[in-house]
């Protein structure tokens, strides 16, 4: 019901808000392509880490059942390929199977909308980013039966598995927050190469926001103490106020972590086969179709059970994750808080220098 209002109103709202173009000249391309790099880099650590600890394999013996259509799936990449762009967008939100086209139709609709100036068009931006909010609350009241939802699918999966799957899920835990630890040293160590030793007070004045997206499982809630403590720590305002909102819209890469390494857990557990060329595929289409997911608890899984039917994993697997989703958004959440906090400081840096070389081109005119 949600998914594709949720997707169409959120990824052109991202896209067609980016209105800071002189800002967007100077650093906005290297920031957009710094995003795209860190999604793929995020993906390919949650696809490797879990094909190397393989989270699935012998999790439970008794899972949710596949429907006919996940059993007799076979991906067909020359169709996938042809199949991106939609006949017809209401046919693709009435289908629901193949979000994919959402994403493509959102992706030129939010581009050619940015570049219309002028009151209507902004008018038109206004009512997106409302039916953005509407779907948000949607999803907020959907998610209000996530505590039945999360004591119905546990006791029904102790009663097929026995109690002995509690602690499978304690392990399953373990393993993520393990591929967390991993995903911090790659953030802290990429901006160390890039900042140097001013990463450190920078984690000191982020640590306040980590913590309240950690607690809450929402990046937008952290957003406001974000803005605050990288102003205070001497990150311009302008950089920041640009930054954040692209960052919370095209990079969360706690988030990007997740939706690969919980696709072949899930997969794992159906003992579905998932060569590399399909994972490859599968973490193109995630790359793409998290774009524009929204920083609120549990929107990522959301995400995932849109993407997974068309890789022939099976959405009802996703009870597996809801079980103890709040115990993963927690840490994903923190994770992206973290990792846009970084890019903020480095897309100043590269501002400063940037600053700087036309200072000094602008002194050598006047000489």
């Amino acid at each position: 019901m949600i998914v594709g209002p949720l997707v169409l109103a959120t990824l052109i709202s991202g896209i067609s808000n980016v209105q800071d173009t002189s800002t967007f000249k100077r650093i906005g391309i290297r920031v957009v392509l710094w995003f795209i790099a860190a999604s793929f880099v995020s993906l390919a650590v949650g696809m490797v880490y879990a094909n190397i600890v393989k989270p699935g394999i012998g999790f439970m013996e008794n899972p949710p059942p596949i429907t006919e259509v996940h059993s007799n799936y076979h991906f067909d990449i020359i169709h996938f390929i042809i199949d991106i762009v939609p006949d017809s967008i209401i046919g693709a939100m009435i289908k629901n199977d193949k979000i994919i086209q959402v994403v493509v139709f959102s992706l030129f609709f939010g581009l050619a909308l940015a570049k219309i100036p002028g009151k209507t068009a902004q008018v038109l931006r206004d009512g997106i980013d409302t039916l953005a909010k509407v779907m948000l609350n949607i999803t907020d009241m959907v998610m209000k039966i996530v505590p039945l939802v999360v004591f119905s699918s546990l006791l029904s999966i102790s009663t097929k598995n026995g109690i002995q799957i509690i602690p499978q899920y304690g392990i399953f835990i373990a393993e993520f927050y393990i591929l967390v630890l991993i995903m911090w040293s790659l953030l802290i160590g990429t901006g160390y190469l890039v900042i140097g030793k001013k990463i450190f007070p920078l984690l000191s004045y982020i640590s306040e926001p980590v913590m309240i997206g950690f607690a809450t499982a929402s990046s937008e809630s952290a957003y406001p103490r974000s803005l605050e403590q990288l102003t205070k720590f001497g990150i311009s305002p302008k950089i920041s106020g640009f930054v954040l909102p692209l960052g919370y819209t095209f990079n969360l890469c706690g988030t990007m972590v997740f939706l690969s390494f919980a696709a072949l857990f899930i997969a794992q557990i159906y003992h579905i086969d998932m060569p590399w060329d399909k994972q490859i595929m599968m973490l193109l289409v995630m790359m793409i179709s998290s774009k524009g997911i929204a920083g609120v608890p549990r929107a990522s899984t959301v995400m995932l059970q849109s993407v997974m039917p068309g890789f022939g994993i099976p959405a009802s697997g996703m009870t597996l994750i809801i079980a103890v989703d709040q115990f993963l958004d927690m840490a994903r959440t923190a994770t992206s808080v973290l990792g846009n906090g970084i890019v903020a400081a480095i897309a100043d840096e590269w501002d400063q220098k940037a600053e700087t070389k036309k200072e000094k081109k602008k002194d050598k005119t006047i000489v």
